[in-house]
């Protein structure tokens, strides 16, 4: 029994851990390439707009 719940334990910090890993090195991908910011920001927000308003004069244009 405290075999089996010392697996359980290290494996599951062991899953958090490289989750986590993985998650800040995409992070760092996206945030290097420029890649849109989130539009729940403020900036985000205002960037995704002009992003539309840009587009919007390419149509009317």
């Amino acid at each position: 029994m405290d075999f089996g719940l010392g697996i359980l334990t290290f494996g599951t910090l062991g899953f958090v851990a490289i989750f986590g890993y993985i998650s800040a090195r995409e992070t760092k991908k996206l945030r290097e390439n420029g890649a849109p910011k989130s539009t729940l920001s403020r900036d985000g927000a205002a960037e995704r707009l002009a992003e539309l308003r840009a587009q919007s004069k390419q149509n009317v244009a």
